[in-house]
C-alpha cells in the first residue's frame, strides 16, 4: 500500500493543484466581470452580476466551458477545408550568397517573355566561394539557374547549400561518378523538389502540355571551358530505382537499350534520335509526396 501511495502521490498533488487553479481562475474572472458591470451600470445587484457570483461557487463550470471551446475549435480544424501549402505560400526565388541566379516570376510564360539567360559565368568567383563547383546549369523556360557542385559522395549536398551551410534546400549537385573535363555518357544532376519554386522545384513545368508544345526544350550545362547544349527527349515519374542512374555500360548495345528504355518511358514523344554515340544529361528530383522520382533526360546536341 505504501508503494502505491508514493506512486500516486504526485498525481494526487497535480489534480489538487489543477482544481485550485481552475477555482481561483474562475473566481478571478467572475470578479473582474462584476467590476466591469458595476462600472458601467452602477448597480451591484443586477441579474448578470448574480449569475457571475453564482459561478464563483462552481469552478468546474470554467473547465466545462474550456473543454467545449477546445472541442469546437478542434472540429473546425478537422472539417473546414484548408488552403494547401503550395497555394498559399509566397514564392520567393532563392539565391546563393555571391552567386547570380535568374530572378524570374515562375507564373509568367518564360518563353514568351524572351528571357536572356546569362551564360558568361564567373567561375573564378564560384570556385573561390566553393571549390567543389564543377559546372553551372540552366534549364530554359524555367528559373533553374544554379552552380553545380560535386564531392566524393551523393549525400553531403542533400542537406548542405553552396556555402557549406546546413540547409534543407541542399544544393544542385552532380553524381560523384561523373566527370566534367570529358562528359560521361550519362551526366546526372540532383536537386530537391522544393515547393517554394527553388532548386529543382520548377522541373514540374517540363511535365506540362504547354512546355512540350510551346517551350524551349534546351538545357545548358556550362563548365569553365565549354558550354554544352542538350535537348530534352524524355520526362517521366517513376518509383525510386537506380537503373536510370547508370553511368557505365558493358557495350554499345547495352547503352542503346538503356537509351531506348528511357525514351519509351516519356510522357511525351520528343523527336530526338539517339544512338550509341549520344551523350545525355539526367536531372533527378523527388516527386511531390517524396514517394517517387521526377526524371528528365536530354541529349547533347552541341558544345562550344
Amino acid at each position: 500500500m505504501k508503494f502505491f501511495k508514493i506512486l500516486f502521490l504526485p498525481i494526487h498533488y497535480a489534480m489538487v493543484g489543477f482544481s485550485l487553479t481552475i477555482s481561483n481562475l474562475q473566481i478571478f474572472i467572475c470578479t473582474i466581470i462584476n467590476k466591469i458591470i458595476y462600472i458601467f451600470t452602477r448597480k451591484s445587484d443586477t441579474k448578470v452580476q448574480n449569475f457571475f457570483n453564482r459561478q464563483k461557487e462552481h469552478p468546474e463550470n470554467l473547465l466545462l466551458v474550456t473543454l467545449y471551446v477546445v472541442t469546437i475549435i478542434s472540429l473546425i480544424n478537422i472539417f473546414v477545408p484548408k488552403t494547401s501549402y503550395k497555394e498559399k505560400e509566397e514564392v520567393q526565388i532563392f539565391t546563393y550568397e555571391n552567386v547570380s541566379t535568374l530572378d524570374n516570376d515562375s507564373t509568367n510564360n518564360d518563353v514568351e517573355n524572351n528571357i536572356n539567360y546569362e551564360t558568361n559565368i564567373d567561375f573564378n568567383s564560384l570556385i573561390s566561394t566553393n571549390p567543389d563547383t564543377v559546372a553551372y546549369i540552366i534549364v530554359e523556360g524555367t528559373n533553374i539557374s544554379y552552380p553545380v557542385v560535386q564531392t566524393d559522395n551523393n549525400d553531403y549536398y542533400l542537406d548542405h547549400d553552396f556555402n557549406h551551410n546546413y540547409s534543407g534546400k541542399g544544393a544542385i549537385f552532380a553524381d560523384y561518378r561523373n566527370t566534367f573535363d570529358n562528359l560521361s555518357l550519362n551526366t546526372i544532376i540532383y536537386g530537391h523538389h522544393r515547393l517554394d519554386n527553388t532548386m529543382f522545384g520548377p522541373l514540374d513545368k517540363l511535365f506540362t502540355d504547354d512546355y512540350y508544345r510551346n517551350g524551349s526544350h534546351t538545357i545548358l550545362l556550362i563548365t569553365k571551358d565549354k558550354t554544352y547544349t542538350f535537348n530534352v527527349f524524355s520526362v517521366y515519374e517513376i518509383d525510386p530505382e537506380i537503373y536510370y542512374l547508370t553511368t557505365t555500360f558493358n557495350s554499345d548495345n547495352d547503352y542503346l537499350n538503356f537509351l531506348n528504355t528511357l525514351k519509351s518511358r516519356s510522357l511525351y514523344q520528343y523527336s530526338e534520335i539517339l544512338d550509341a554515340n549520344s551523350k545525355i544529361i539526367t536531372l533527378s528530383t523527388c516527386n511531390l509526396d517524396n514517394t517517387g522520382r521526377l526524371v528528365v533526360h536530354a541529349k547533347l546536341v552541341g558544345e562550344s
